[in-house]
C-alpha cells in the first residue's frame, strides 16, 4: 500500500532573511490537549475523546500505544527533541524542563464546544482554513479560561487534538474524510480569519501547530476496514514523531520542498520537509536537506574548487562539500549512511530473514529488535541513533541549489514549484529525475525516491542510464545522465568522478577539463597577461586592492608591490632598452591621473621613486613601435577605441557615431578585428546596441553565420583556441552568466556557466596551452598554437591597446574551391525582396541569370572581381513585378560548371 503525506491544507509564512535562519537554542513549548463533543459519525475517527485504553493487536511492536495521557505527550516532546538535537548536532532542541503539557493531570483535556467534523467539514474546502484557525483559537481561549496559562513563558503553542490526523492519502476512498489534518497556523491565517492578533492576557500569539494524538489507524475500528486485506497490518503503523518534526520545521521557517499547489513531491523521501518526514514509518524522519541545515546555521559547507580528491565521512557536522556552478547555483554533496553496523541496513536484515525463513519481517519489528533505539515507560520510541536509517540506501546525495529560484519562490512557497527549475533539487543518480512526476508503477514508486537515486559504485540503475560506466566508478559530469549543467542550460563542465562504493567514508574527485589548477580564484582579479621579462612565457598581473605579479604561470608565488587608491586601474608593462624590466600603474581619478613606475630587480621597487600626477588624460603604449601615445580628452580616446587598423595595409575600420560604413541602419557599441576566413584580409566583429554580434568582411558584407542569435557583451575576443586553424570568437553573454566560444561561422562550440562579475580579460597562451583568461579563471584548451598575428587577444586588441592586427601570412583560402557558396535568403520570397548571395575564392568573374520554369530569361547580373581572396557578392532581387512561382538562378563563376539555385516567389 502506498502512503503519501498530504500537503493540501498547509499554510506557511517565512522570514525574509532566508539566507541564514540561525535556528539554535532551546525551544519552550506549551502543549494543549483538546477533545471534542461526543459524536459517533463514521466520517471521523473515534468519538471525540482521547484514547486511554490500549487495544492494539501488535503487542510489543505497537507504535505510540495508548493511554494518550499527559505522560504520553511528554514522551512525544522527548522524541522530537532527540530528533532535532541529532540533526542539528546539538545546536537546537526543546527545553524539556520548561515545556509543559496542559492540563495538569494524566487524563485531562480541554473539551471544545464543537464536534470534530465542525473543524474539517467534508467537501467545504473554501472554509477549511478558517475553521482550522478557529480550532487553534478556540483551544487557546478554552485553556486560558480553565487554567489561566501564562503563554508568554513559551516560544510556541502546540495543540494536540483527539483522533487521528488527516495526513495520509490512502489508495482508496478515504473512510473518514472529516478527520483533522496537521496544520501550521501562521500569522497570516490568524489575521485573515480572526481579524487581529491573538492576544491573551496581554501576550500576543503569532503562530502555532495543530497535531493529532496519533497517526496509528490500528487503534480505531476504521483500521479494520483500511487493513482488512493485509496479511501484516502491524507493518502499516505510523509514529507521530515525523509529523511533529515536520510541523516544527514550518514553525522554524524551514521552506517546504514540494509543490504546495499540487502536492507533488520535490525531493521525496530524502529530506524532512517533504516525504522524508514519514521515513521509518514516521519513527525515523529524514534529516533536513543540507541547504536547510546550512540555512538553520547548523552547518558550514566546505567550498572546494576542481582538482581535488575528497574523503567525505557520513553525515556529521560540517561534513558538506559545496561546489559553485555560477553566481546563484551550486552543488551540495553529502554522504548518507543508513547502515546499522558493518554495512548492514534494516532492509538488508529483512531480506536476510526472508532468505532464511521465506517470511518477510516488518520494518518495525527489525527496527525494535536490531537497532539501539530508546523506548520509554510509555512505549514511545524517544530516540533513534541515526536518522538516516530510514533512507533506502547509503551513498552520496548531490543537491543542485539555485539561490535565485529560492529567493524568487520564498514568499509564495514555490521554491520547488517548478519541476524543471527547482530551487533545491536532488540529482537522481538513476538518470530519470522522476521525483514528483506521475508514475506508472503501482509498487516501489520511484516518484518519491528510491535506492538508485543515491550515488555509489555498483548502482546498476546509474549504469543502465550511463552504460559507458558499467562496472566502473560513477561520474556526474556534463556528459552523464543527469548532468552538471546550470539551470539555464550552460555547461559547468564540472565533473564529480571516481565515486566510491557506499561507506561510512566515501571518496570521489572533483575535476574540470578546462580550468587550470587552482581556479576559480575569486581573489585573483587577473588584469593582464604579458611576457614581462621576454623569456617566451607569459607572466600574470592581478589584484584588486593590491597589485601582484607572478613570473610564468605560477600564481602560487605572487609578488605584491602596489596598493591601489583608485577603482580605475590600468597596468602597462613596456620593456626598455636598458637593463631591467618595468611596469607602470595608471590610476584614474575624476580630475587627475597618477602614473607610478616600478622596476623589477629581485623584487619590485619604485623606479627612481618617481610618481607623477597629471590632468585627466588617456594613454596607451604601442608595443610594435615602442612608443607612448596620450589623448587630451575622452572624445579622442573614444575615437581611438573605435578604430581598427591592419598593419602594413590601408585597411581601417572606424566606428563613427556608432555606425560603420554601409551599416548606417544599425548602431554598434564595440568593434574588434580578426581574419575569420583566413583570406589574409581583416574582417570586423561589430556588437550592436542590443548585444547581437555581426561578422563583416572587408567590404562590409555580412559573413556566413552572422548575426549571432545570442546577445553578448563586450569585449569580443578572437583567437585560435582549439587548434583548428580558424580563430574562435570569445565573449560573455549579455547577462554575464555564460562564457561563449563560437567557431569562425558563429556556431556555438562551448557554452560555459560563468559568474556575472567574472570579467573577460584575454585570450593568450598559458603554460603551453591556448587559454581564455577572466578575472577569476584560466580556461585551457588545445596545445599552444601560433596565431601569426591573427588574434584580438584583449579588449583593445593587445595588451598595449594598439587596436591593430598584423596578419603574418598569405591567403590561406587558395586551397579552397573557387565557388564556395551560393544561395538566396529568405527563400521562399514573400515580401517582394530577396538577396542572392555568392561567395567565391580568387574568382575573376561571377555572373547570375534568373529563369522562369519555362526557361525564359528574367534578369541577369555580373561582377568583375578585382580583389583576390575571399569575395562575397550580394544582389538584391526585387520581385514586386514578378509573378508567383518557381525560378532558377544559373550561377556561373569563371569557366566552372554552373550551379543552379531554386527560388520560390509567393505573393
Amino acid at each position: 500500500m502506498k502512503i503519501f503525506k498530504s500537503t493540501l491544507f498547509l499554510s506557511l509564512v517565512f522570514s525574509l532573511s532566508f539566507l541564514k535562519g540561525d535556528i539554535t537554542g532551546n525551544l519552550k513549548i506549551c502543549v494543549l490537549r483538546v477533545s471534542f463533543q461526543f459524536d459517533d459519525k463514521e466520517s471521523t475517527t473515534g468519538d471525540g475523546s482521547f484514547l486511554l485504553e490500549n487495544n492494539t493487536i501488535c503487542d510489543a511492536y505497537t507504535i505510540d500505544p495508548p493511554p494518550h495521557n499527559q505522560s504520553f505527550f511528554e514522551s512525544q516532546l522527548k522524541a522530537v527533541d532527540a530528533y532535532y538535537r541529532n540533526v542539528s548536532y546539538e545546536q537546537f532542541g526543546l527545553d524539556l524542563d520548561f515545556s509543559t503539557v496542559f492540563p495538569n493531570g494524566e487524563n485531562g483535556s480541554y473539551t471544545l464546544n464543537n464536534t470534530m467534523d465542525y473543524y474539517n467539514p467534508y467537501n467545504q474546502d473554501e472554509i477549511h482554513e478558517e475553521r482550522m484557525t478557529f480550532l487553534f483559537y478556540d483551544a487557546l481561549q478554552k485553556a486560558y479560561a480553565v487554567d489561566s496559562i501564562n503563554f508568554s513563558a513559551y516560544d510556541l503553542i502546540v495543540v494536540f487534538h483527539a483522533g487521528i490526523g488527516q495526513d495520509f492519502e490512502l489508495p482508496f476512498l478515504d473512510p473518514t474524510p472529516e478527520d483533522i489534518p496537521s496544520t501550521y497556523v501562521d500569522n497570516e491565517m490568524i489575521w485573515a480569519h480572526i481579524g487581529h492578533n491573538i492576544n491573551i492576557d496581554e501576550h500576543t500569539i503569532f503562530h502555532g501547530i495543530i497535531l493529532p494524538e496519533t497517526q496509528n489507524h490500528l487503534f480505531y475500528e476504521v483500521g479494520e476496514t483500511i487493513f482488512s486485506q493485509s496479511e501484516n497490518p502491524c507493518d502499516f503503523q505510523y509514529g507521530l514523531t515525523g509529523t511533529f518534526a515536520l510541523m516544527l520545521g514550518f514553525a522554524m521557517d524551514f521552506p517546504p520542498l514540494w509543490d504546495v499547489e499540487t502536492g507533488a513531491s520535490g525531493v521525496g523521501i530524502f529530506a524532512l520537509m517533504d516525504q522524508g518526514s514519514n521515513n521509518g514509518r514516521g519513527l525515523v524522519p529524514a534529516p533536513p536537506n543540507p541547504w536547510t541545515r546550512k540555512f538553520a546555521g547548523w552547518e558550514s559547507p566546505a567550498q572546494v574548487n576542481p582538482g581535488v580528491n575528497i574523503h567525505l565521512p557520513a553525515r556529521s557536522q560540517d561534513q558538506l562539500i559545496s561546489l559553485q556552478i555560477n553566481d546563484s547555483e551550486s552543488f551540495l554533496i553529502e554522504n548518507r549512511d543508513n547502515t546499522i553496523h558493518d554495512g548492514i541496513s534494516i532492509d538488508s536484515l529483512r531480506y536476510l530473514e526472508w532468505e532464511r525463513t521465506e517470511e518477510y519481517p516488518n520494518f518495525i519489528e527489525v527496527l525494535m529488535d536490531s537497532v539501539a533505539i530508546e523506548k520509554d515507560e510509555n512505549g514511545v520510541i524517544t530516540k533513534i541513533p541515526n536518522y538516516d536509517l530510514g533512507l533506502p540506501a547509503s551513498g552520496l546525495l548531490i543537491w543542485h541549489i539555485d539561490d535565485e529560484q529560492i529567493a524568487k519562490g520564498w514568499d509564495d512557497y514555490t521554491i520547488n514549484g517548478n519541476r524543471e527549475y527547482r530551487g533545491i533539487d536532488l540529482e537522481e543518480a538513476d538518470g530519470a529525475q522522476d521525483i514528483g512526476h506521475q508514475s506508472v508503477f503501482m509498487f516501489n514508486d520511484p516518484s518519491s525516491g528510491y535506492f538508485a537515486d543515491m550515488w555509489f559504485k555498483g548502482n546498476k540503475e546509474y549504469e543502465r542510464a550511463n552504460p559507458s560506466f558499467a562496472g566502473l566508478n560513477p561520474e556526474f559530469s556534463s556528459n552523464t545522465f543527469p548532468n552538471t549543467n546550470a539551470n539555464d542550460g550552460a555547461m559547468s563542465f564540472l565533473a564529480i568522478n571516481n565515486i566510491s562504493q557506499a561507506s561510512d567514508t566515501m571518496t570521489f574527485s572533483i575535476n574540470h577539463p578546462f580550468l587550470m589548477d587552482g581556479f576559480p580564484d575569486t581573489t585573483a582579479m587577473i588584469r593582464l597577461i604579458y611576457d614581462f621579462n621576454q623569456d617566451g612565457i607569459n607572466d600574470v598581473f592581478g589584484g584588486k586592492d593590491s597589485i601582484w605579479f607572478a613570473f610564468g604561470e605560477d600564481l602560487s608565488s605572487k609578488i605584491y608591490f602596489h596598493q591601489n587608491t583608485s577603482n580605475s586601474v590600468n597596468i602597462n608593462v613596456p620593456t626598455v632598452d636598458i637593463d631591467g624590466f618595468y611596469c607602470e600603474i595608471i590610476e584614474s581619478f575624476p580630475d587627475s591621473t597618477i602614473h607610478t613606475k616600478y622596476e623589477y630587480m629581485n623584487e619590485f621597487n619604485l623606479f627612481s621613486l618617481k610618481s607623477t600626477r597629471e590632468g585627466q588624460r588617456y594613454s596607451w603604449y604601442d608595443p610594435i613601435i615602442k612608443k607612448w601615445f596620450s589623448f587630451d580628452n575622452e572624445s579622442e580616446w573614444n575615437e581611438h577605441k573605435s578604430t581598427i587598423r591592419q598593419i602594413n595595409e590601408e585597411i581601417i575600420y572606424k566606428l563613427e557615431n556608432q555606425t560603420l560604413t554601409n551599416w548606417d541602419h544599425l548602431s554598434f557599441q564595440f568593434i574588434s578585428g580578426i581574419d575569420l576566413n583566413l583570406d589574409a584580409s581583416l574582417d570586423v566583429l561589430a556588437l550592436d546596441l542590443d548585444g547581437y554580434l555581426y561578422g563583416l568582411n572587408s567590404d562590409f558584407i555580412l559573413m556566413n553565420g552572422f548575426p549571432l542569435d545570442f546577445p553578448l557583451q563586450s569585449p569580443i575576443l578572437a583567437r585560435d583556441l582549439l587548434d583548428d586553424v580558424h580563430p574562435e570568437i570569445i565573449a560573455k553573454s549579455k547577462d554575464g552568466t555564460q562564457l561563449f566560444i563560437f567557431n569562425h561561422e558563429g556556431k556555438v562550440q562551448y557554452q560555459i556557466a560563468s559568474k556575472i562579475n567574472d570579467k573577460l580579460i584575454g585570450a593568450q597562451v598559458i603554460d603551453g596551452k591556448n587559454a581564455i583568461i577572466t578575472q577569476s579563471n584560466i580556461y585551457q584548451f588545445a596545445d599552444a598554437t601560433e596565431s601569426n598575428g591573427n588574434e584580438w587577444a584583449f579588449e583593445h586588441g593587445d595588451w598595449g591597446r594598439s587596436r591593430r592586427v598584423s596578419l603574418d601570412y598569405e591567403n590561406q583560402m587558395k586551397s579552397l574551391q573557387t565557388l564556395i557558396n551560393a544561395y538566396c535568403y529568405p527563400n521562399p520570397l514573400k515580401n517582394e525582396t530577396g538577396t542572392i548571395r555568392i561567395e567565391t575564392n580568387d574568382a575573376e568573374k561571377t555572373e547570375m541569370r534568373i529563369y522562369d520554369v519555362a526557361g525564359f530569361l528574367i534578369e541577369s547580373k555580373s561582377f568583375d572581381n578585382v580583389q583576390s581572396g575571399n569575395q562575397i557578392h550580394e544582389w538584391l532581387w526585387q520581385t514586386e513585378n514578378i509573378e508567383s512561382g518557381v525560378y532558377f538562378v544559373n550561377v556561373q563563376v569563371d569557366d566552372l560548371v554552373p550551379k543552379i539555385i531554386k527560388i520560390a516567389v509567393i505573393h
